[in-house]
C-alpha cells in the first residue's frame, strides 16, 4: 500500500500507518501540511543546488569552483536529510516554498539561462554535471539506507518513507508530541485514524485519487 504527496511523490506507507501518524498531529497541522512537508524536505538537495548555483554564477566564479560548491551544497542537502537533523530555522520551510514554485524544472531553467549569462555554457555544464554526480552517490546511500533499515525494521523504507517520517517528526517536536513514530493498537484503529483520513479525502480528493493498495 501506498500514500501519496499532492504533487505526485509515493510514500510506500500504509493508509492507517500513515494516518495514524497524522492524526495525533491533527486538526492543528493538518496531513497535507505534513505530506507538503515532505515534498520540502524532498526538495532539500534541489534547493540548495540552485541557490548555490545561483550565488557561484552571480560572482563570475570558473566553473571548476561551481561545480565543487553545487556539488557540496547539494550533497549537504542529501545528508541533512539522511541524518534527519534540521538544526537552520526556516530551512525546510524554505525547501516547501521551492517545492511549490519548481514545478516541471522551472527553477532550473531560470539556473541555466542565468548561469550562461555570466559563466558561459561551461558554467552551465559544471552546474548540471555537478548534480548528476552528487544524484548518483545520494542513489548509493539510499540503497544502503534501504538494506540498514530492512535489517533494523524488516521494512527496506527508501528515501521517501523516510522523509514522511522526519515531516512528521519536524511538526510533532514543534507540538511538543512524542516524535516516536511506533504506533499503539488503538492508534491503528480506523475509529482513531478514519475521520482524519475522511476530512482529507473531503478537502483533497484530487490527493486521496492517487492512494492505492497494489
Amino acid at each position: 500500500m501506498a500514500i501519496y504527496t499532492p504533487r505526485g511523490l509515493k510514500v510506500r506507507i500504509a493508509i492507517p500507518y500513515a494516518f495514524g501518524l497524522m492524526a495525533r498531529l491533527y486538526p492543528k497541522v493538518s496531513p497535507f501540511r505534513i505530506l507538503k512537508t515532505t515534498e520540502g524536505i524532498a526538495s532539500l538537495p534541489g534547493m540548495l543546488a540552485f541557490a548555490g548555483g545561483i550565488i557561484a554564477f552571480i560572482n563570475r566564479m570558473p566553473p571548476l569552483q561551481i561545480g565543487l560548491i553545487v556539488g557540496a551544497v547539494r550533497l549537504s542537502g542529501v545528508l541533512i536529510n539522511l541524518l534527519g537533523i534540521y538544526i537552520i530555522p526556516g530551512l525546510i520551510s524554505l525547501s516547501t516554498l521551492f517545492s511549490y514554485i519548481n514545478g516541471w524544472g522551472l527553477l532550473f531553467i531560470v539556473a541555466s539561462v542565468v548561469g550562461f549569462i555570466f559563466a558561459g555554457w561551461q558554467g552551465v555544464m559544471a552546474f548540471f554535471i555537478a548534480q548528476v554526480i552528487v544524484m548518483v552517490i545520494s542513489l548509493v546511500l539510499d540503497f544502503w539506507q534501504v538494506q540498514r533499515y530492512n535489517k533494523l525494521t524488516g521494512y527496506p523504507f527508501t528515501s521517501s518513507e523516510v522523509n514522511f517520517f522526519n515531516a512528521y517528526r519536524l511538526h510533532a517536536s514543534r507540538l511538543g508530541i512524542t516524535t516516536d513514530i511506533d504506533l499503539k493498537d488503538e492508534e491503528m484503529s480506523e475509529d482513531y485514524w478514519g475521520p482524519v483520513f475522511e476530512d482529507f479525502a473531503s478537502k483533497w480528493p484530487e490527493v486521496v485519487s492517487r492512494f492505492t493498495t497494489s
